[in-house]
Parts: C-alpha cells; structure tokens; sequence
C-alpha cells in the first residue's frame, strides 16, 4: 500500500498496483503508465469498461465504441471490431464540431447523441482516458473507456485463438 499527499490535494491512498485509491471517501480507478509519477489520472469506475464489456459490446450497435490511436498504428496492429478510428486529437472535432451529414461521412455511422455510450480506447489506456474527459466536458454523459485497451485485447484474443 502506497499513500501520498501534497499541499493540492488530499491524503489519497493507492492499492493494488496502484490502480485503485480512496479518495475522499469514494473509490477511483488511478491510470498509471506503470511507473509512479505526479501525473496520475483517477477515473471513477462507473466509468470503466472491462474485456468481458467489450466483447458483450460487439454485438450492440448502439453503443459506439472509439479508438483514439492514430491511423498508423491502427494499420500496424489492428482494431477492435465494430469500432470508429477518431484520434484523440480529433475527438472534439468530431463530437461537437462536426454536423451529422459530415460525421456520417467521415466515420459511417450516425454521430452519436449526448445520452449515447461511448467506449474510448487506445493502446494501453492513457489516451482512452483523456478522450473520455474530452466527451465528459461536452456532455456525453455515458462516456466510458476501456483502461486495457488494445494491449489487453490482443493479448486475451491470442490467448482465446489457441
């Protein structure tokens, strides 16, 4: 167990390989790039999306699942089925800039509506988790993202295929 607090913010304790923390009395899921550092990102679990999640997702058109990584790393692994490539430098572009005549366009799909669920992922969780922050502050209110990502996903679809 691992506790820490500076002047900005209160006592927070951390657990479990640093990925979950108390924080004022209430749970949060703490995002790190597996090394300790001040630039922690807590995501509250509600908000999180498991691999099981995703997988039962495959078959709800409904929910909109949105890969953050640009386009070149999509080419060289792959991607999640029936999921939209929007780059995270994109994302707010996309979702509050754009009509939905130019979205369907760009990403062939209906632009999702604010009371939508969309699932962010990326490789391995730092950027799904800014996009969802993005989509948090322009009202897509059941906005989740998927912290494995695609590192957990193919590994658990090799591991499935053999």
């Amino acid at each position: 167990m691992l506790s820490f607090h500076n002047s900005l913010r209160p006592l927070i304790t951390i657990t479990s390989q640093l990925n979950t923390c108390l924080l004022s009395d209430r749970k949060y899921i703490l995002y790190t790039n597996r090394t300790y550092t001040e630039k922690e990102t807590m995501v509250d679990p509600k908000r999180v999306v498991s691999y099981d999640d995703m997988v039962k997702m495959l078959y709800q058109p409904q929910k909109v699942i949105i890969d953050v990584r640009e386009p070149e790393e999509i080419q060289s692994t792959g991607q999640i089925p029936s999921s939209i490539n929007i780059p995270l430098k994109s994302v707010p572009q996309a979702l509050d800039g754009m009509s939905e005549e130019e979205f369907r366009c760009q990403y062939r799909r209906e632009k999702p509506e604010t009371s939508d669920e969309l699932v962010f992922y990326c490789r391995s969780g730092r950027r799904s988790t800014e996009a969802l922050n993005q989509a948090l502050k322009l009202g897509y209110v059941n906005s989740k993202t998927y912290l494995g990502s695609w590192t957990e996903w193919s590994e658990k679809r090799k591991s499935e295929c053999k």
